[in-house]
């Protein structure tokens, strides 16, 4: 009893007006030094990598060693069209999709239209959806209905997709407000996705919670609800962590929504979408693409403690009166081949690597003859 009577009259003995100040200045001195050596070491390798731009992933997670920093770069000799350089030049292919379709991934030759381009010697425009809560199925024939194609006559158009949203970006067939003629253009070709991100300061609650996941992740497949970190069996990333994955957390969690029912209905909203399209004489493509869970799945260590993602597999076995584009299919062999990148370590996105491979498939022959 003696001793704590001592403490509590320490404790409640009021400080000379010199040592407020000092425990302040050392307070403050110790905040920012924190601050500082988290933000040198861990959170602007993040948030201040510019001109490099790091994946969403790597954003995320704080895993610094995952990240794969790059520059945007075009080295092809041909490129698509967008709102910014088409002049009603002749249209081979069009193609509508999320930021796998207009550069989401960033780093050398980000769009596979270019890929395309080069490899197939055709025209491409790439358009955005007309509303972000419509499908791209109900923008398709919307464009359809109002004669816009007529404009363009393209010889077909490619509808693409990340896998794990498919269900919901390209089937909802909801009804599109009328659009004054002269106005459908402004909304295809509206800006929808940026490389470019907030500057960060120094001083921010990131520097708290970066290095708690960055330790969180050495003993937690999920540490953070987002994203999951999985052990690879191979050495398939370049980054200075070669062996583990980052995937998004959606890439399971919607694993469960796709069923024989959910895909048979897919299928045949793209069978009447192609059907209306051929009476003009144009051909519909559906390129989903392989989630990063669902391409790296089969080299994922311990793999059977997680679910496998049906989906190309439920495709494949459907009727179609479109061309598949199965990416899956495509991009599998080369990790059979330990080619590294395919995807960015830090990101949701392919990497050229991926772009290249499918741009030079026999699928899209048919375009330039």
């Amino acid at each position: 009893m003696p001793v704590l009577k001592r403490w509590i009259k320490i404790l409640t003995t009021p400080l000379p007006k010199k040592n407020y100040i000092l425990v302040l200045a050392t307070s403050i001195f110790f905040f920012l030094l924190y601050h500082l050596i988290i933000w040198t070491f861990l959170t602007s390798k993040v948030f201040d990598a510019a001109p490099y731009y790091i994946g969403d992933l790597g954003r995320m997670s704080y895993q610094v060693d995952s990240l794969f920093p790059r520059i945007s770069s075009n080295t092809l000799a041909a490129k698509h069209f967008d709102g910014t350089n088409w002049n009603n030049e002749p249209i081979d292919l069009i193609t509508i999709g999320d930021s796998f379709s207009n550069g989401g991934g960033a780093g050398k030759n980000p769009y596979y239209q270019d890929y395309l381009a080069m490899q197939q010697h055709i025209n491409i425009l790439n358009i955005q959806n007309i509303d972000k809560n419509f499908g791209y199925i109900d923008t398709i024939r919307y464009l359809h209905q109002h004669k816009w194609f007529e404009k363009v006559r393209p010889k077909a158009i490619l509808i693409q997709s990340i896998e794990r949203e498919v269900l919901n970006k390209v089937s909802t067939q909801k009804k599109l407000p009328l659009i004054p003629q002269n106005k459908i253009n402004d909304y295809l070709f509206k800006k929808s996705f940026t490389d470019k991100f907030p500057k960060t300061m120094l001083i921010n609650t990131a520097n708290y919670s970066a290095p708690y996941y960055y330790i969180r992740y050495r003993f937690s497949t999920h540490a953070k609800k987002e994203i999951y970190k999985f052990s690879l069996t191979h050495n398939l990333f370049t980054s200075q962590d070669r062996n583990h994955l980052l995937v998004l957390h959606d890439d399971i969690n919607n694993i469960s929504t796709f069923t024989d029912k959910s895909v048979t209905q897919l299928n045949n909203e793209l069978n009447v979408l192609s059907d209306e399209l051929k009476k003009d004489g144009i051909t519909l493509l559906f390129m989903p693409c392989a989630d990063k869970y669902d391409l790296y799945y089969d080299y994922i260590e311990n793999k059977n403690k997680y679910p496998k993602n049906p989906f190309f597999l439920l495709l494949e076995k459907q009727p179609r009166h479109y061309h598949l584009v199965d990416t899956k299919k495509m991009l599998h062999p080369l990790l059979e081949k330990n080619i590294q990148d395919l995807y960015y370590a830090d990101d949701t996105h392919w990497s050229y690597k991926a772009s290249e491979k499918i741009a030079n498939d026999p699928i899209f022959t048919f375009l330039h003859k």
